[in-house]
């Protein structure tokens, strides 16, 4: 019985992470800094392919979701973001790679 409890508790938990993970990759690819394009309209206009996400929850009591993207021309770039689920701050971008996509955004 205790195994039978453990294992729906584990297995809810994970169906929590994953839709936790989808609603912080949509966050972070619609982010729209300073009011330049989104995120994703900056990585696409790369040339380089649509940018393929994956998201893994850091915190899941603050709601802390890591946004890892890459494209598919430059697989090991990864553009990182953080994003937390509350909506109250926007994404922020986490490594050197994505802040520079930032910065270019918004400077255009």
């Amino acid at each position: 019985m205790i195994l039978l409890l453990a294992f729906t508790l584990s297995w809810l938990q994970g169906r929590f992470d994953s839709s936790d993970a989808k609603k912080a990759i949509a966050a972070a690819m619609a982010w729209r800094p300073s009011g330049a394009q989104s995120i994703f309209e900056s990585l696409a206009a790369r040339g380089e392919g649509d940018p393929q996400c994956t998201g893994k929850v850091v915190s899941q009591l603050l709601g802390d979701v890591e946004v890892k993207c890459s494209t598919p021309k430059a697989p090991l770039v990864d553009y990182q973001f953080r994003v937390l689920l509350d909506g109250k701050k926007p994404p922020r971008a986490a490594n050197e790679v994505a802040q520079q996509l930032v910065a270019g955004m918004v400077r255009k």
